[in-house]
């Protein structure tokens, strides 16, 4: 439970921290509205009240996760009175909490969410969640992931503050994304990142008030059965050849979704000599699910699990629609965007982790299959 409650408390010291900016840079349109509402000094409270959200914000993100829990929680406590003093008397003017003079009127909107903020602030804190600071010392690359996953839930809570829609919300969250990959893919693997947030994102389908209400990690929840060790827990899909018979190939039901390659195949099975391996995601297709639901392959701890991460890179058979989960995975010798069955595109995934992921299946020689490349 202290992941949510980690990510929560980082999101809502994010949207102080945006708001706190906003005004900063813009106090012009606060100011309007606290003039509006009758607050005397509207210029110095807009100024002092962003001040305060800064210092608030570094709070949240830095203290240890009870206090700067606490902190947030009193925080929009005290924002939910002043939008309902402000709601009184500032009529239709824009509230401006985000240095925007067309944004959504000082009401309800304001009073409500503030409270609610408060109260989950308040809710996280009983999970006393070490702080984001903490985590970062501790596990860098979980704690860049949490807080993407609070960015985007700060940025949700902006646009709905705003009075924006869903529209402004898909093109914020998309720039975000590209954003933060281009400034962390020169430290941390860029799959890495996504395999970790397609693990929670399973977790919140497979069971979600398993995960959200009880201790434990986003793993934790996915991987079944009671492993707490071996393959099956390290966060990737067993290979086809595993669960198909022998064949390094998708099974029926499932579909090509997406691949990513290894560039520093040093191995002695599959692709032996190439230097290069390609991996191919066989997703379920979309429907009841792929029979037999989430396991680990031929029910062994030992071996990788099957159909658990819900997840889809979306190069491959981009007419189907959806993400469901991967089933297994193929290995190919040769670049998926060049072999036309799989249906897809040249874009490049890369994660030198799985170079040492190997089954005994794939020991040379593999079952060759016309046009691709060794698979």
């Amino acid at each position: 439970m202290t992941e949510p409650a980690r990510a929560l408390i980082g999101a809502l010291s994010l949207l102080l921290g945006l708001a706190g900016f906003a005004k900063a840079r813009h106090p012009g349109p606060s100011t309007e509205a606290l003039r509006a509402a009758g607050i005397p000094g509207p210029g110095i409270v807009a100024r002092t009240v962003g001040t305060c959200e800064l210092v608030i914000a570094a709070a949240g993100l830095a203290f240890p996760g009870r206090l700067g829990g606490a902190i947030v929680a009193v925080a929009f406590g005290c924002l939910a009175l002043g939008a309902w003093v402000a709601s009184r008397g500032a009529g239709q003017v824009a509230c401006g909490c985000f240095g925007d003079a067309d944004g959504a009127a000082f009401g309800p909107r304001h009073v409500v969410t503030n409270l609610l903020c408060a109260v989950a602030a308040g809710g996280a804190v009983l999970a006393a969640p070490s702080s984001l600071a903490e985590r970062f010392s501790r596990h860098p690359d979980a704690a860049v992931v949490t807080l993407l996953l609070a960015a985007v839930l700060s940025l949700a809570l902006r646009q709905w503050l705003r009075g924006g829609g869903v529209r402004g919300l898909e093109g914020s969250a998309l720039r975000l994304v590209d954003s933060s990959a281009a400034a962390l893919e020169s430290r941390f693997s860029r799959r890495s990142a996504l395999v970790r947030m397609a693990v929670a994102g399973s977790a919140l389908s497979v069971a979600p008030l398993r995960y959200l209400l009880y201790p434990g990690t986003a793993l934790g929840v996915v991987v079944p059965g009671s492993c707490d060790e071996g393959l099956c827990t390290d966060g990737y899909t067993a290979f086809c050849c595993e669960i198909n018979q022998g064949v390094n190939g998708c099974p029926a039901g499932t579909f090509v979704g997406g691949w990513w390659m290894c560039t520093d195949y040093r191995g002695h099975q599959l692709c032996e000599g190439a230097g290069v391996r390609y991996y191919v995601d066989c997703n379920a297709l979309p429907g009841p699910g792929f029979p037999g639901g989430c396991r680990c392959a031929d029910g062994s701890c030992d071996k990788r699990r099957v159909a658990c991460n819900i997840f889809r890179y979306g190069q491959c058979n981009t007419q189907i629609e959806g993400t469901t989960a991967v089933v297994c995975r193929v290995v190919t010798c040769e670049n998926p965007g060049r072999i036309d069955r799989f249906n897809c595109s040249t874009s490049v995934m890369v994660d030198d982790a799985v170079c040492g992921h190997e089954a005994g299946c794939l020991e040379p020689p593999p079952i060759q299959l016309p046009g691709v490349g060794g698979a």
